[in-house]
């Protein structure tokens, strides 16, 4: 009889602390695997690149809105860069709305809430009646929307941590190269020549040269990418030679739209493959 209640307590003990094992464990597996956590674990590999290729394309939007500000104060209406303007904005928004559903990502909830906090002010002075007074601040503003934007691809793609987010987030960035080139060589036909514009456009310029031997040189590229990125670099060098002068506006302008087709499209192909 002694026997046995010793053996029931001892079995009473080793359940008793098997049961606060298992506790322990399922509370900490918990405290690891956060709700928000187990979201980020459940974004497929293509998901996550569709994504990547959304961030970016907000890249290249914010250079867009203020490359058109630019040809509206310019009187250049050959484009309607009115009309691109608005559908750059409207874009822009459905973006923000978009990428609420990755603020679960580390750093992407962050940058949201900046980029919400100084959006309406953007919004407005960029739709208004536009005027060389206005540039300085659009661009500081436009810098700090484009710096924030990029932040989120850049998170994006590290919750990815494979080759192939690096080259969805490359291709889009030549996306937004192609139209910050175009903004900067605009902003010096308007007049604004100081060092820091026309760094910028240097350095727009050699970022997408090097951009595009990055693509090159990806050895994952179909024989579609290979055939547009070589159209790519075609429209690029001609490209080239009408940004050396100013007055080229209409060229530049021409030129720029199909390169941007072009990465636009390559950019598409690459957030779809699967490695």
């Amino acid at each position: 009889m002694v026997i046995k209640m010793k053996t029931d307590r001892f079995r009473a003990y080793i359940t008793g602390q098997f049961l606060s094992i298992f506790l322990f464990g399922f509370m900490m597996l918990g405290l690891v695997y956060s709700p928000d956590t187990l979201a980020v674990a459940q974004i497929s590999e293509l998901k996550l690149n569709n994504a990547i290729n959304r961030a970016g394309l907000q890249r290249m939007l914010t250079q867009r809105m203020l490359k058109s500000y630019a040809q509206l104060g310019q009187d250049q209406f050959y484009i309607e860069p009115d009309k691109k303007l608005q559908d750059a904005v409207t874009h822009y928004e459905q973006g923000l709305n978009f990428l609420k559903d990755f603020e679960q990502v580390p750093g992407v909830k962050d940058s949201l809430q900046k980029i919400n906090a100084i959006w309406p002010l953007y919004k407005s002075m960029i739709l208004g009646e536009p005027t060389r007074a206005k540039v300085p601040e659009l661009v500081k503003m436009n810098e700090k929307l484009l710096s924030l934007s990029h932040q989120i691809v850049l998170d994006l793609e590290n919750l990815s941590g494979k080759e192939l987010g690096k080259v969805v987030n490359v291709s889009g960035r030549q996306r937004m190269l192609s139209q910050r080139i175009e903004l900067f060589y605009l902003l010096r036909n308007w007049g604004f020549t100081e060092p820091y514009y026309l760094d910028e456009l240097a350095k727009a310029r050699k970022q997408f040269t090097e951009g595009l031997k990055y693509l090159n040189n990806y050895q994952g590229n179909t024989p579609e990418i290979k055939a547009l990125l070589e159209k790519a670099g075609k429209s690029y060098r001609l490209f080239e030679h009408s940004l050396d002068k100013n007055g080229n506006a209409f060229l530049v302008s021409l030129t720029v739209r199909q390169l941007l087709k072009y990465m636009n499209d390559a950019t598409n192909l690459y957030s779809k493959l699967q490695k």
